[in-house]
């Protein structure tokens, strides 16, 4: 996938998220108007009597916002699936900056969660083939699941030659996510909610030739097989080994527009 591809890709399901979210937005802050103006002009007996429905309604706006998140993963998976070619890519160095660049966004946040890397020893570089715009999507995905599974929460990038792993030390992922990540199979709650990314994360592996194995034990545990770095190297510019700052700067604004709906929902 050539870079303008990867921009428009990406744009794509940005501005469809972004035009739900905004839609949504202000649906919420009517309703909420309404509310308030209801509690003041009728009786208290008859404002309860209306409670119900108001609940009903707040909650059938949440499904239906979690549904315009799903719609927007589907409109950009096929497209990730067909168009993207792998290149060489340094893994290890780019987890480390992604690491890094979550942990102050976390921070800022002040999120009760942390990113930490755990690389086997002797492991001094990553080669692998991937796409940088995928993984921080990847990546983005993926932390946004950890969180919206509940706080405090750790999370490990674990490196070796040929694997890398995800893992937090939350709930874990139930029986119909599973299915979802390793099978593609959906179920009629994942469906309702809209998958909480969980598409995307597929797509994403599956665009660079990673595979995806979901492992036993407590949390969630992603394990995702690395194709080898195929090509020769020599005198190769490998995949965003060194980002500049402004690189650095774009990865970090992405990686907190995608965070957004999950920080801005964090505990009080």
């Amino acid at each position: 996938m050539q870079a303008n591809e990867r921009e428009l890709a990406m744009a794509l399901r940005g501005g469809v998220r972004g035009r739900f979210r905004h839609s949504f937005h202000l649906l919420e802050n009517a309703f909420e108007v309404l509310d308030d103006q209801m509690a003041h002009c009728v009786t208290p007996t008859e404002y309860e009597t209306l409670r119900p429905l108001l609940a009903q309604i707040t909650e059938q706006l949440a499904a239906l916002q979690r549904l315009g998140e799903h719609a927007a993963d589907a409109a950009i998976a096929p497209v990730l699936h067909q168009a993207c070619v792998p290149r060489p890519m340094e893994l290890l160095g780019q987890l480390r900056e992604l690491s890094s660049l979550l942990n102050e966004i976390l921070l800022q946040e002040q999120v009760q969660a942390a990113v930490q890397m755990r690389v086997a020893e002797g492991t001094q570089v990553l080669l692998t083939m991937g796409d940088d715009t995928l993984l921080n999507g990847l990546l983005a995905n993926l932390v946004s699941n950890s969180l919206a599974a509940g706080q405090p929460v750790q999370i490990t990038l674990a490196c070796a030659p040929g694997l890398f792993c995800y893992q937090d030390d939350g709930p874990g992922l139930p029986p119909d996510a599973r299915a979802l990540l390793q099978e593609g199979r959906w179920s009629d709650r994942l469906l309702e909610q809209g998958g909480l990314g969980l598409p995307l994360i597929r797509v994403y592996a599956s665009a660079m030739g990673w595979t995806l194995t979901v492992e036993d034990g407590p949390g969630t545990r992603l394990r995702f097989a690395l194709p080898p770095c195929a090509m020769d190297l020599g005198g190769m510019l490998l995949e965003s080994t060194a980002d500049p700052s402004a690189a650095r700067e774009r990865r970090r604004r992405y990686l907190q527009c995608e965070l957004h709906p999950i920080l801005a929902d964090k505990p009080e």
